[in-house]
Order: structure tokens, then C-alpha cells, then sequence
């Protein structure tokens, strides 16, 4: 993904309704976390700390985590 699809697919991450649906979206779209994708992560999770929006901050950075664990698992099982 680029910059512009990653922070699109943020978005949507962000507005997801609950774990269920994020975990959802992370599955869907685990072949496309590649290029800008983990560089555009960190940026906006230091931005959003910057801005003092820590819970913001730190729901991106469970996000990470989780698609880390999804790559993981995905590699493991291939």
C-alpha cells in the first residue's frame, strides 16, 4: 500500500465498530501491509501522540501488533 491507501485503510480501521470487525479488516487485507504501509503506521501514531491523542495512538499500535501476529501466522502456516 501506498500513503494514500494506508491512511484510507486507517480510516476505516479506526471507524470499525468493534475487535471483531477490525480483526476482519486486518485478515482481509493482510497480502496488501507492503511499501509506505508500516512507515505510514508509525507516522500517524507519533502524530496523533504529538496532537495528545494518545488512545488514538495506542489503538494504532495494537493495530500494528495484531497485523504482525497475522503475518506471523500467515508465514507460519505456509
Amino acid at each position: 500500500m501506498n500513503r494514500d491507501e494506508t491512511l484510507a485503510w486507517i480510516e476505516l480501521v479506526l471507524d470499525s465498530l468493534d475487535d471483531h470487525e477490525t480483526m476482519a479488516i486486518i485478515r482481509e487485507s493482510s497480502n496488501d501491509f507492503d511499501g509506505e504501509f508500516f512507515e505510514t503506521i508509525n507516522r500517524e501514531t507519533e502524530r496523533y501522540a504529538a496532537e495528545n491523542d494518545q488512545a488514538t495512538a495506542d489503538r494504532l499500535t495494537a493495530i500494528a501488533r495484531a497485523i504482525a501476529v497475522v503475518r506471523k501466522n500467515r508465514a507460519e502456516n505456509l
